[in-house]
Formats: structure tokens, C-alpha cells, sequence
């Protein structure tokens, strides 16, 4: 039985192949897949969406995603060639000088900002969202909530607002890099220079975390470094805070795969900073290797990050201290009661990492806090190893009462067979 499946706009070879090209960038197809499905299109005459649905390439609900998304593309595509964002060169007070960026909810300029004189970024939502009452809400969301926080680890919010049908927001502009552009142009990151990093991170997490904030797209795009080595943390897109949850629907999945946690891959609803922290874990794995953790279309990365084990970064990298693969591991685990549990667990972790990577470089670390803060964490190392302990020793004493009661139980049986 052929499914009927809508295909976007008219069913022109031109706009098959853009479908095609959508599918790839999806990871839901390969580019043999595509060259095969495509040479059908000709001979068949029927449309890309259809023989991929016919062919179980692609499910019906997924094909009919990417055929509206596709619509979106096209409707935005037409509207800049009328005369775009850049076409106007002022949103608002904001006087636009080039375009720096763009994610799945809208593109970032840089701007100036006319009353203050100052420079900043200025996020605007995507037209093709404009007409999604959802979207529009998430965009609004992001930026007043963002708006409503002050820390030296998270990308300052100035202002919201519309300017002839267009939603924007402004916010701090960054002079530095990302830690993917790290990743992907200086090659292995120096041990404590990731260490670091983890640390300010977790501040920023901590602070989040006190406001009942989860951040829900840790990653390394979304991790900035100034030109003075602070860490700033940004990109609010799919947080989810305690007066704007409504938004959330259960089942919704949100978020990065190749860093998403088991519990939000799964679309669970309430998520706390054990996700969070999971992803960072994630971006940490990232760094140190210079792979992600699973690779293969999205659905098959959620479903890793659900089920399998992740790979075991000792065996990919030999230099790497114990301690830190310890503490990877644990941010790694399926179960949220087996991770941290606050971002100040691990960041009194990553300071005693820090400590013992610097004295094997022969470096200590000097103010009262950091001294305080690595106690403190040797004191909980110790405490959890006695933990577990002492339950190793009751796990082997029942298992010896276990077996002695076994034992007298077929000494039992024997008897009453020879009395018998």
C-alpha cells in the first residue's frame, strides 16, 4: 500500500532535491541513499518524500517535518529576496553591520545599539517561526529569562522587543571563540585549559541552577571564550524555568543529540541540572577526543544516548589522569541518581583535578577558596569510597549468610531423604 505523503510546494525535481539535501544534513539518509532514491524519481515520476515513506527510509512523521520545514525554507528564501533583515539595516534602535551567525531559531548580526553606542549581538527569530505562536513564544522565553540573569559565566541580555514583524533580542557581544571552533581548529586542547573550562561552566550551571533553571542545550557552540579566558555561557533556546514550563509539552524532545541527556532524548518533562550535567559531560568527552559520543542519524544518536554504554575515553586517549575519567564516567551514567547531583559536586571534582595536574606540572594553587574547595572535595572522595566500602562488606556478608543458609537447607533435605 503506497503512502501518500505531501511534497513540498510542487514536486519538481529542484525541490526533490532539496528535500534530499535536508534528509543528509538530517543524518536520516546517506548521499547513496539519495543518488538511488533520486534516479527513482526520475523513472517513477513519483515524488523524493513518497519513495522514501514507500521505502521505510523515512518515516511518514518525519517526512512530513522535513516537507514543512522545507515550505519554511522556501517561503523564507522568497521573502529575502524581496529585500531581507540586511535589506533594512536598522531593527529597532539597532543599526546592523553583518551577519555572525545562525541557529534553528534565528540569525545573530552584529549590531549597535544607537541610544547606548555600544556594540552588541542581535539575535532576530527566523521569519519562517514568525507565523508559529510556539516558536514565538520559546524566542520570547529565551530572552526574558535570560534577561533576568547576571553572572560573569553566562552572555549578558540588554533588551527584547518587535520592529515591524520582526522578534529580536540584544545581548552581549563576545570577542573570542567558541569551544568548537577549539575543537575544530586547535586540534587537543591542552589538559588544564579543559579543566578550566569545566569549572567556569559549572559556575554558570551552579548560578542557573539556584534561579531553578535548566540551560537543556550545553554544548560546544554554545561555549564562548573571551579574549581574557572567562567562559561565558549562551544560548537560551530551549531552557526551561519554573514560570514558563507551560511551554514544554511531555514527549517534546529538545535539544543537541550529540550532547543531549538519556532523560531529555527520552522527552521527559521535569529535567533538572543532572541533564545538564550529562551534557557537559558530553562536550567534555568532545573536547578530549575530538569526537562526539555517538555518531549515525539523529534518531539513532538519541537512542545511544538512551541504551549504550559510551565509549571508554581511556582507551582513546593513555595521557589522561585516573581521576579524570572517573569523573567523566560519572557525569556520563544513564541514571540521573548515579551523576552529580549539583554543579558544586563536581566543581569541587574538577578542582582537585586541577590540583594534582598542577602539581605534576609543579604549579599549586594559591587563594584560601580553591585550597578550601579542594578539601572539601577529598573529604567527599573519601567518604563516598568508605560508602562504598562498607556496602561491598554487606553485600559479601549476606552473600556468605546466603550460602550457608543454602548449605544447611540441603543438609536438611539429605537428613530427612535417610531418615525417610
Amino acid at each position: 500500500m503506497t503512502t501518500s505523503i505531501p511534497n513540498p510546494a510542487t514536486s519538481s525535481f529542484d525541490e526533490d532535491f532539496r528535500y534530499g539535501q535536508l534528509a543528509i544534513e538530517g543524518r536520516l539518509i546517506t548521499p547513496d541513499q539519495f543518488d538511488v532514491a533520486m534516479d527513482k524519481v526520475k523513472s517513477l515520476g513519483k515524488p523524493l518524500a513518497e519513495i522514501l515513506v514507500d521505502e521505510g527510509t523515512v518515516d511518514a512523521q518525519t517526512s512530513d517535518r522535513l516537507t514543512k520545514a522545507l515550505k519554511r525554507i522556501l517561503r523564507d528564501e522568497r521573502a529575502k529576496s524581496e529585500g531581507g533583515v540586511l535589506m533594512k539595516k536598522q531593527i529597532g534602535g539597532y543599526k546592523l553591520v553583518r551577519r555572525i551567525g545562525e541557529g534553528g531559531m534565528g540569525e545573530v548580526y552584529l549590531a549597535e545599539q544607537l541610544s547606548m553606542h555600544r556594540t552588541v549581538a542581535l539575535k532576530i527569530l527566523h521569519s519562517k517561526w514568525a507565523d508559529d505562536e510556539e516558536f514565538r513564544k520559546r524566542f520570547l522565553l529565551e530572552a526574558r529569562a535570560a534577561g533576568k540573569l547576571s553572572h560573569q559565566n553566562l552572555i549578558s541580555v540588554y533588551d527584547v522587543g518587535k520592529y515591524q514583524g520582526y522578534y529580536y533580542f540584544a545581548m552581549e557581544f563576545i570577542d573570542g571563540v567558541t569551544v568548537d571552533d577549539m575543537i575544530r581548529h586547535d586540534g587537543v586542547i591542552p589538559i588544564e585549559k579543559i579543566i578550566d573550562i569545566c569549572l567556569q561552566v559549572c559556575e554558570a550551571l551552579e548560578y542557573l541552577s539556584q534561579h531553578n533553571i535548566v540551560h537543556r542545550d550545553i554544548k560546544p557552540a554554545n561555549v564562548m571564550i573571551t579574549k581574557d579566558g572567562v567562559v561565558k555561557l549562551g544560548d537560551f533556546g530551549f531552557i526551561q524555568s519554573v514560570w514558563d514550563n507551560e511551554l514544554l509539552q511531555e514527549g517534546t524532545t529538545i535539544g543537541t543529540p550529540d550532547y543531549i541527556s538519556p532523560e531529555q532524548a527520552r522527552g521527559e518533562r521535569n529535567l533538572d541540572v543532572r541533564s545538564d550535567i550529562y551534557s557537559l559531560g558530553a562536550t567534555l568527552f568532545h573536547m578530549l577526543s575530538g569526537q562526539t559520543l555517538f555518531t549515525g542519524s539523529c534518531s539513532a544518536v538519541m537512542r545511544n544516548h538512551i541504551e549504550t554504554v559510551p565509549p571508554d575515553i581511556g582507551k582513546l586517549r593513555k595521557d589522561l589522569p585516573k581521576d579524570l575519567i572517573r569523573i567523566l564516567q560519572r557525569m556520563l551514567t544513564k541514571d540521573p541518581i548515579d551523576r552529580y547531583q549539583t554543579p558544586d559536586e563536581l566543581i569541587k571534582e574538577f578542582e582537585l583535578l586541577k590540583l594534582n595536574v598542577a602539581g605534576v606540572e609543579g604549579q599549586l594553587p594559591s587563594s584560601r577558596s580553591q585550597i578550601m574547595n579542594v578539601i572539601s572535595a577529598e573529604k567527599a572522595r573519601i567518604g563516598q569510597l568508605e560508602r562504598e566500602i562498607a556496602n561491598e562488606r554487606q553485600r559479601t556478608i549476606l552473600f556468605a549468610v546466603l550460602a550457608g543458609m543454602g548449605w544447611l537447607a540441603a543438609v536438611a533435605l539429605l537428613t530427612l531423604c535417610l531418615v525417610r
